[in-house]
């Protein structure tokens, strides 16, 4: 690669409009990059990558890993639902898509139960004032993070303390939802549930800040 000919890293932003074509875009410019980052948001959109006769839809995997020899990388800006993200994986290692070159920053935010939970009660009591959430809980995951009561995906490289901090926060989250008239959570269930998850997100997760800066170091192109 010519330095004369391509920056280390290319950025693309949409306009906040959605169904822009950033997914073709990104697609495009990937096969020159060694590395292709989300940075921000949620599964709340699709990004829909054609190759050949086949269709991929994503939602938190970077179209990258679509290239053998891509790094596909969700940053710590990210706010990331497990479901969404092993059915993803499974759906692309089903159809022969290796995700083993996923990165995941140990200090993305996860989504939970109760966060969909309060993005439906705040939703519902807008009446007509409703701003057409996705009701995937991806606002109030940011503002658990601002708030600095939310749990990040590296907690999960320590089980106990993991466990112990999702049946807190559920119950804690269970007092409010429980007095603006929302669902009761299952506890147990969540816990069970994310002790699973959390046992499959581990070999994912890596200091993606340091990742990105040896690969800038190493003359790497990342998108």
């Amino acid at each position: 690669r010519s330095k004369e000919r391509q920056m280390p890293v290319t950025v693309v932003v949409g306009s906040q409009w959605g169904d822009e074509g950033k997914a073709k875009v990104i697609d495009h410019l990937a096969a020159a990059h060694t590395h292709v980052v989300r940075f921000q948001g949620g599964h709340n959109a699709g990004h829909t990558v054609v190759v050949g006769d086949q269709k991929y839809a994503l939602q938190l995997i970077p179209s990258g890993v679509l290239y053998e020899h891509v790094t596909p990388v969700i940053a710590n800006g990210v706010v990331v639902d497990l479901p969404t993200l092993f059915d993803e994986i499974d759906r692309l290692e089903a159809r022969g898509v290796s995700c083993s070159r996923l990165k995941v920053s140990s200090q993305a935010q996860l989504i939970f139960p109760w966060h969909q939970a309060a993005d439906a009660i705040a939703e519902a009591g807008r009446g007509e004032n409703k701003i057409g959430t996705t009701l995937k809980g991806i606002g109030p995951a940011y503002a658990d993070k601002a708030r600095r009561v939310g749990i990040r995906a590296g907690e999960t490289l320590d089980k106990a303390k993991f466990l112990a901090k999702v049946k807190a926060r559920a119950a804690e989250e269970q007092v409010v939802l429980s007095a603006l008239g929302g669902d009761v959570l299952n506890v147990d269930a969540i816990v069970n549930q994310f002790d699973a998850y959390a046992d499959r997100l581990r070999p994912y997760i890596v200091d993606t800040v340091g990742l990105l800066h040896d690969a800038l170091d190493s003359d790497c192109a990342e998108l």
